[in-house]
């Protein structure tokens, strides 16, 4: 994100985008307790899509991924086993309607 201020930490549009799933996400519990693990749960369903979008960008490498989230990469390694995010998705076959006879 290209701008002329810094933006402040919780005040960028993706902090806004976590502000209202989690209100969301209270709203839709209807006053019963959440549970005590809510932190853990935010950061997985936030980090899962965040890696596989990102591996995504970077056709896959693990190293220009590591470098674009800041992680080393061994850590990612562990991350995309831990997210069963491993396996790099096949390709789209290029020829429409071909079977094997």
């Amino acid at each position: 994100m290209s701008s002329d201020k810094p933006v402040k930490a919780g005040q960028g549009p993706l902090a806004g985008c976590v502000r209202l799933a989690v209100e969301r996400y209270f709203l839709d519990l209807n006053g019963q307790c959440p549970g005590t693990s809510l932190y853990e749960t935010v950061i997985a369903e936030v980090e899962a899509p965040l890696i596989e979008t990102v591996m995504r960008h970077v056709g896959h490498n693990q190293c220009q991924a590591a470098k674009i989230l800041g992680i080393n990469r061994n850590t990612l390694r562990k991350k995309l086993l831990s997210y069963g995010l491993a396996e790099r998705p096949e390709p789209p076959s290029t020829i429409q309607g071909s079977e094997s006879l």
